[in-house]
């Protein structure tokens, strides 16, 4: 057997013996509508009139259940009136008014004699004083209500209306309902049923006032939580989905990682590494930039972003750019470390550079040969004179200074296509100077120029190096310097700065334009018919890889500057003598 409602049970239990009074704070659409059925079932059961006074959209729903139980004319007995249009016709809720289109709708029916059951859903607007105007229509109603013996329910939505217009309700009204259960309220009270006077309404007033700020303030935190639970959610979003790897460590555990990490240092799943030591698998190389991290940690320290190189568990060797910031995580503080992958541009890098080599290599090949084939003919013509008995021993000597000079322009030839090794060693700048000048002497010669070199120092100067690289760089900027410049000089200058060796390379060109400058960093941008654009790139990397710098000054007509700077190396034996060629002023 169905279980009665609520409003069912109370009118059964009373049955016409009492006037009826009942606050109705209802929460689920489908016990509300069942709990309205019931009470116009009951009233139509009757032969009772109804005001009902409810939304459309409620109301559409319960009088379509209606015409499935009873006819047309049975149902007019409902008079039915829009909630919003009774209560707020305003867009405000007026105490008054409200109660004289009650008395309005009614009173003919009264007169009448009929019986008569009311049932509004009041609607609720945010407006100052709302409390002691609902006050004064309840208690209007109420006393209507016990003199013409009305059943009437006032429903009231129980999740927008505040407590404290709850709680006054209660004081109102006789009987207390809810979707599921109704009884006798514990506060009503008849002597509290009379008109509001000028205390009443500052008291009502100052709980309105309170309300609304505690309101205020609610709708202030609700926001704050939310901005916070999105602005959580986009943290972790943003942390999972970013392109490089992420690792969150805690006392040097971790407790985070994103995918990304899991990848790039080829780590087992997340929950193989939760929990363990970061230093047990994040493996500097350099024992120096390991000990500098993990001192910086120790020390409650952010460590700066830097280039290392990371020995990963399964052996193989990555570069990567690593940072560690301090940042908060799940309620404690903790270390978000950055790692930015740089093994496929490293990779890249080396092409480049290797491709920029052959590329000079194949430029200088013309003036090497030339320089080759004339030692050769040399030697040619020696060897026939020996060969039919004309031979005289400074004949020998001479073959053996031409042999010398192709062994040496070979070797130089030959450094640039060796393979990278990556490893850095202490060499003279002086000597790496002198060297690149033998290559490329002959192309300076077939263009009327002389290389002119000053050496302005009286001890060696030491830097620590990979020396194919930095020949490279000289390489690219004095064959720059001798396209640049036809039956003119090349100033190559050295000096010492404090800590610093300056390498000047000065030309007699044409010089570079404003525009032209402004560009000559870019990649691929070049002024040259058949250039690459690469060259001064590279240089670049290489120059900023050896700790060093480079500036350029250029003025179209005069010519144009190259300076280089590497820190100096000390060196742990005795100071090198400088060869005493070298220290002439100038050599050519």
């Amino acid at each position: 057997m169905e279980m009665m409602t609520p409003i069912q049970a109370l009118l059964n239990e009373k049955n016409g013996t009492e006037p009826i009074h009942v606050y109705y704070t209802f929460s689920e659409r489908e016990k509300y509508i069942k709990n309205a059925l019931d009470f116009l079932s009951y009233a139509l059961d009757r032969g009772y009139k109804v005001l009902f006074i409810e939304e459309e959209s409620f109301y559409e729903e319960i009088i379509s259940h209606l015409h499935m139980m009873y006819p047309n004319d049975v149902l007019e007995n409902i008079l039915h009136q829009e909630s919003k249009q009774f209560y707020l016709s305003s867009n405000r809720f007026n105490a008054e008014q409200n109660s004289t289109k009650l008395l309005t709708l009614i009173s003919p029916l009264l007169e009448e004699g009929h019986r008569i059951m009311i049932w509004g859903q009041v609607l609720l607007p945010s407006q100052d004083s709302i409390l002691s105007q609902l006050r004064t229509y309840e208690i209007q109603c109420d006393q209507f209500i016990a003199e013409h013996w009305l059943t009437t329910v006032c429903a009231y939505n129980g999740f927008i209306t505040p407590a404290y217009i709850q709680t006054d309700l209660l004081k109102t009204h006789k009987y207390f309902m809810t979707d599921d259960e109704v009884t006798i309220s514990g506060l009503y009270q008849r002597d509290y049923l009379q008109l509001i006077n000028e205390q009443d309404k500052d008291r009502m007033s100052n709980i309105e006032r309170e309300n609304k700020q505690l309101i205020l303030d609610n709708e202030k935190l609700s926001k704050a939580y939310e901005l916070i639970a999105r602005k959580k959610f986009e943290y972790w979003k943003l942390l999972q989905e970013l392109p490089i790897s992420i690792l969150i460590t805690k006392e040097h555990k971790v407790v985070f990682a994103n995918e990304k990490a899991l990848i790039d240092l080829e780590l087992p799943s997340f929950e193989e590494i939760k929990g363990e030591t970061v230093f047990n698998f994040i493996d500097l190389t350099n024992y120096t930039l390991r000990k500098q991290w993990i001192d910086t940690l120790d020390a409650n320290q952010e460590y700066d972003l830097k280039e290392v190189e990371l020995k990963l568990e399964n052996g193989s060797v990555k570069t990567f750019k690593l940072k560690s910031i301090r940042t908060w995580y799940k309620n404690g503080e903790a270390v978000l470390h950055v790692f930015i992958d740089l093994t496929p541009y490293k990779m890249l890098e080396k092409k480049m550079i290797r491709a920029e080599k052959l590329n000079i290599a194949g430029q200088l090949a013309a003036g090497i040969a030339h320089e080759i084939k004339n030692p050769l003919t040399s030697i040619k013509g020696f060897y026939k004179l020996i060969k039919h008995g004309m031979g005289k021993e400074s004949y020998y000597t001479i073959i053996d200074d031409e042999l010398d000079r192709i062994e040496q322009i070979a070797n130089e030839f030959l450094i640039l296509s060796k393979p990278h090794t990556d490893v850095f060693k202490v060499h003279s700048i002086s000597r790496i100077i002198e060297e690149v000048k033998t290559l490329l002497e002959t192309q300076a010669i077939i263009k009327g120029n002389d290389i002119i070199t000053s050496y302005q120092y009286e001890e060696e100067l030491l830097i620590t190096c990979e020396e194919t690289k930095i020949k490279q760089v000289f390489v690219n900027l004095i064959k720059n310097a001798i396209e640049a410049t036809s039956n003119g000089h090349i100033y190559i200058t050295v000096k010492k700065r404090d800590q610093f060796v300056e390498i000047s390379v000065k030309d007699e060109g044409c010089g570079i334009s404003d525009d032209a400058l402004a560009r000559i960093s870019e990649p691929f941008f070049t002024t040259k018919e058949k250039g690459t654009g690469l060259g001064l790139l590279i240089c670049d990397k290489i120059i900023d890889n050896h700790n060093g710098t480079r500036k350029i000054v250029s003025k179209e007509g005069i010519g144009t500057t190259f300076t280089i700077t590497f820190p100096l190396t000390k060196s742990p034996q005795p100071s090198i003598p400088v060869d005493p060629v070298l220290l002439s002023e100038q050599s050519i």
